[in-house]
């Protein structure tokens, strides 16, 4: 008669196997559970979707590689960020790092807004990624600015660039500490108000007069 320890290793292979398996799918609802942003109060419809090397990677460290990050603001902003990787900070997450990072942001009745930068943090609790710089912003109305940070509150159409910003644009050259552009009324969700602060300083190109 065998004894009962025998059937030990054979119990321990079959939960290797499983745990193999089931780590990785956890992993992954964990790290959906963490971009799929959407509260009553904010981010209605977000969502991610996942590469089909996302479960070998997650069976090497929990992380996830070139995710999608979609959503919409209070204010109907519709927001797209993608990531080469996203690595959450615990389990459950608070927070999560990512490197090599897109965004476009669709401004309601206003124009669009790129963003990149080569890492970023995003915050669960407060709803917002904080992009370390440089961070490379483009409009689709002929801005173009670079700045050493950029903080996006996802929830409220927010963003605010610090330290320092350079601007080039059509109507010149503006250098600044701070840039914010947020809705500047509730009422007309459409418009935006651009604050430039700490020390601003512009070049102004006049147009060339008609002939």
């Amino acid at each position: 008669m065998a004894a009962p320890h025998e059937h030990v290793p054979d119990f321990r292979s079959r939960l290797v196997a499983i745990l193999k398996l089931g780590l990785p799918l956890v992993a992954l609802g964990m790290l959906g559970a963490l971009f799929l942003i959407q509260t009553d109060d904010g981010l209605p419809g977000g969502g991610i979707t996942f590469t089909e090397g996302d479960m070998e990677a997650l069976g090497e460290g929990l992380s996830v590689t070139n995710p999608i990050l979609t959503g919409t603001s209070q204010g109907d902003d519709r927001f797209r960020f993608t990531a080469d990787r996203v690595v959450p900070d615990a389990a459950p997450p608070t927070r999560a790092d990512m490197t090599e990072v897109a965004g476009e942001i669709n401004l309601v009745g206003g124009p669009r807004i790129d963003l990149s930068a080569p890492s970023a943090a995003l915050d669960l609790e407060t709803q917002r990624i904080a992009l370390g710089g440089p961070v490379l912003i483009d409009t689709s109305d002929g801005y173009h600015m670079r700045a050493a940070t950029m903080d996006v509150d996802l929830a409220q159409g927010v963003l605010e660039a610090g330290q320092s910003v350079e601007t080039d644009g059509p109507l010149g050259t503006i250098t600044s500490g701070t840039l914010r552009i947020e809705p500047s009324d509730p009422k007309t969700p459409d418009a935006r108000l651009i604050s430039f602060g700490n020390g601003v300083r512009l070049i102004y190109l006049p147009t060339a007069a008609p002939k």
